[in-house]
């Protein structure tokens, strides 16, 4: 009797591996497929985690350099440090000169969304540039000086004048990169906006021809940032406006 007790035990058994080895069959594929939904429900998620996270750090180095300029000028009459084409001294660049009122500069030159940003550490360049009509004076071929720099302090809109850029991946870390041509923007075409700053720095997946399809961060003289999307700076770009004049200059 035990032993027939044993057999059907046996039995029993065996027919219940072969349903559970098929139902461990079916439940792997039914894993394996929410796994695959889930992943591709996550990971565009992590990405835009990512991008947003170095978006809102390279904002707070733009705003801690913004602070920066801001005492530099209490101090300077108003006036901003001179950029590398005039002086052509690295140690003259913006991003050092105010190394003394941030406490390290080297800590917020560069974005970590910048891909060139190794590059530019080693040649002690910055991921941001300055907006030339605020910072260059315009010059002749003789160097005298056509249209001086205004004070900033004596800008009427500073909260709607714009002081620093993200720079362009393709704009080299070399001595003079500290600022952007927008002077020349409207003249040159969108590719001179494009070869100066990058409009998409802060986006998930690839980007376009035209580098709109993200967002980047805007320092303004009045030491505020905006984010703003590419779509948006091209947008009014082809309305003829460009967006680094300063709005008060803007029928000089």
């Amino acid at each position: 009797m035990n032993l027939n007790i044993l057999n059907r035990k046996r039995k029993v058994y065996s027919k219940s591996a072969r349903i559970r080895r098929a139902f461990t069959l079916i439940e792997l594929l039914v894993v394996m497929a929410i796994i695959g939904i889930l992943a591709g429900l996550l990971f565009p998620a992590l990405g835009r985690a990512s991008s947003k996270s170095k978006q809102i750090k390279c904002a707070s180095n733009m705003k801690q350099i913004g602070l920066g300029m801001l005492m530099y000028m209490d101090d300077f009459d108003g006036r901003l440090p001179r950029t590398g084409q005039e002086t052509m001294n690295t140690n003259e660049m913006f991003i050092h000169k105010i190394h003394s009122y941030v406490g390290n500069s080297e800590s917020i030159r560069l974005c970590p969304a910048d891909p060139t940003r190794m590059e530019r550490l080693r040649n002690r360049g910055a991921s941001y540039i300055l907006n030339d009509f605020v910072s260059v004076p315009v010059i002749d071929p003789f160097g005298r000086v056509l249209a001086p720099l205004p004070k900033l302090s004596q800008l009427r809109q500073p909260s709607a004048t714009m002081l620093l850029f993200e720079v362009a991946d393709e704009y080299g870390p070399t001595i003079s990169v500290d600022h952007a041509h927008s002077r020349t923007w409207l003249n040159s075409g969108w590719k001179g906006v494009i070869d100066d700053i990058r409009p998409d720095r802060h986006r998930v997946g690839s980007s376009n021809a035209d580098r709109t399809e993200g967002y980047a961060n805007y320092l303004f003289v009045d030491g505020h940032v905006e984010s703003i999307h590419g779509k948006e700076i091209k947008r009014k770009f082809d309305a003829g406006i460009n967006v680094a004049h300063p709005p008060e200059l803007r029928g000089n």
